[in-house]
């Protein structure tokens, strides 16, 4: 039988940075928190520091990103807390189960676009074992979601592993593949890495619906027309992204999982509902 212990971190540890969509700076601050505890966000620039906590129930959205909200109406002013994906990947990867996410700020910060800025701060703030066991879900059976020509599966399997694939029309991105048995030495070397991207052609209208607002060179892959104008950490670095984003979604399960998951174009909006189906499939 599987076993997964519970975990926080040792020490306090902080970071600033711009947020991706809104280009505003926010500090964050990582402090341990107690076992079954969670993972949970507080709005320390809001009256009354309201709390949200990491869990599927609270996505309130998943354009270009995984936002979470404690309020039935979502907004700033009511503690929305956007773009979680890479920091809650870093902590899934860190097997971290508990932790207070201090933020002065709606949005975490992009830091350079990947989760490898989050994952060395966690690890330099240490990681401590609490004693206690936590929840892990077993996939059983097949669970399945698509729509547009995209889809996601989660499958049976002794392990956790991810196939994940993206295809774009350009012939210098073409289709990317990435297979991966889930390990957190493997993650921090092989995926933490990999930056979000964007499309240049895409920026202006994205500006305008007040997204990518802090976009810039040093925090994502940009990509023309004819090529990348970023150099690239790897070949597949886009697929490899795409795997990040998934694991920070999938972590909103709030339990390790064992299982195998599949992703063909997917992204944050059918990531949560596969979220979603899990979960009400763990509560029967």
């Amino acid at each position: 039988m599987l076993k997964f212990e519970q975990r926080t971190i040792k020490n306090e540890a902080c970071i600033s940075g711009i947020g991706l969509h809104t280009g505003k700076t926010v500090q964050i601050k990582f402090k341990p928190a107690k076992v079954d505890s969670g993972i949970y966000f507080v709005r320390t620039d809001l009256p009354g520091h309201p709390v949200t906590k990491a869990d599927v129930r609270n996505v309130s959205g998943t354009v270009r990103g995984t936002n979470l909200s404690a309020f039935a109406k979502a907004s700033a002013d009511k503690g929305e807390i956007h773009t979680v994906e890479h920091v809650l990947s870093a902590l899934y990867a860190l097997s971290v189960s508990n932790l207070e996410i201090e933020l002065n700020g709606s949005e975490l910060p992009s830091l350079d676009g990947s989760s490898k800025p989050y994952c060395d701060l966690l690890m330099k703030a240490g990681i401590a074992a609490q004693g206690s066991e936590a929840e892990y879900i077993e996939i059983k059976e097949p669970v399945f979601v698509a729509e547009k020509g995209k889809s996601i599966i989660a499958v049976p399997s002794d392990r956790f592993e991810i196939d994940f694939m993206v295809n774009y029309p350009m012939d210098f991105i073409g289709t990317q593949f990435y297979r991966f048995e889930f390990s957190g030495g493997k993650y921090v070397r092989d995926i933490a890495p990999a930056r979000t991207y964007g499309f240049m052609d895409e920026i202006e209208a994205l500006k305008k619906q007040g997204l990518a607002m802090g976009a810039d060179p040093g925090n994502a892959v940009a990509i023309g027309r004819d090529g990348y104008l970023t150099k690239l950490r790897f070949k597949d670095e886009l697929v490899r992204h795409k795997m990040l984003d998934l694991i920070g979604d999938l972590s909103l399960l709030g339990a390790r999982i064992k299982g195998r998951v599949i992703g063909i174009r997917s992204g944050h909006d059918l990531n949560i509902k596969l979220v979603k189906k899990l979960a009400l499939r763990r509560a029967k």
